[in-house]
C-alpha cells in the first residue's frame, strides 16, 4: 500500500479530530459542582474565563485552594475549596482577597467587602447536629466570621443559617465536631447558578 504524504496527514487529522471530538463529548457532561474561590463567576462563565494558570492557588496564604485534576473533566485545572479539609479564611489578616488580586483573567471578580462574598451557603443536618439533639454545642457559631448575621441561634440555642448573609467560606464545616460534618456548604453553582 502506497500512501502519499497528503493522504497520511489527512488520515492523521481525521484521527485527531475524531479523538478530540470523542474526548470532548465524554468530558462535556462531567463538570463537578464545586466550592469556588471568592468572587468566582458562576457555572460556565467561570469555566470560560478561568485560564487555569494556578496563580490564585499560589497567592492563597492559607493553602485553601486546590486545582481539579484531569478527572475534573472540563473543570480540570480550575481552583476549588474543599471546606472540610481547608476552608476559605477570606484572607482575614490581609488587606485584600489575595486570590482575586492574583487572577489575571477576571474569572474571580473584585468584591468590595468580605461580607459580599458568595461562595455558597451552609446547610445544617438537624439529624446529626448535636444542638438539635439535646447536646450543647456552639463550635460553628464561635468560628463563623459573621456570627450574629450569617449564623444565629434560635430560641432553643440551635444554630440557624441566614442564606442572605452566609458567604459559604466553609469555616463552620471544617470546625464541626461530628465525625461527618453536620454543617456543609452547598456551592453557589448548586443553587442554580449556571451563568
Amino acid at each position: 500500500m502506497n500512501l502519499s504524504r497528503r493522504s497520511f496527514l489527512a488520515g492523521c487529522g481525521l484521527l485527531l479530530g475524531g479523538g478530540t471530538g470523542f474526548l470532548t463529548s465524554q468530558l462535556a457532561g462531567s463538570v463537578p459542582v464545586a466550592l469556588r474561590p471568592p468572587g468566582a463567576k458562576r457555572g460556565k462563565a467561570f469555566l470560560g474565563a478561568c485560564i487555569r494558570c494556578g496563580q490564585c492557588v499560589e497567592a492563597c496564604p492559607y493553602d485553601s485552594l486546590e486545582l481539579f485534576g484531569i478527572g475534573g473533566g472540563l473543570a480540570a485545572g480550575t481552583p476549588f475549596v474543599e471546606a472540610r479539609k481547608t476552608p476559605c479564611y477570606l484572607c482575614t489578616h490581609e488587606d485584600e482577597l489575595k486570590c482575586i488580586s492574583a487572577c489575571p483573567s477576571g474569572a474571580l471578580e473584585p468584591v468590595e467587602k468580605r461580607s459580599e462574598v458568595r461562595m455558597g451557603t451552609a446547610v445544617i443536618d438537624r439529624k446529626t447536629c448535636f444542638a438539635y439533639n439535646g447536646v450543647t454545642c456552639r463550635v460553628c457559631w464561635r468560628v463563623c466570621p459573621f456570627q450574629g448575621t450569617a449564623l444565629v441561634y434560635d430560641k432553643r440555642m440551635r444554630p440557624t443559617i441566614d442564606p442572605k448573609a452566609c458567604v459559604g467560606c466553609g469555616i463552620c464545616e471544617e470546625a464541626c465536631i461530628t465525625e461527618e460534618s453536620s454543617i456543609v456548604v452547598r456551592p453557589a453553582d448548586a443553587n442554580g447558578g449556571e451563568g
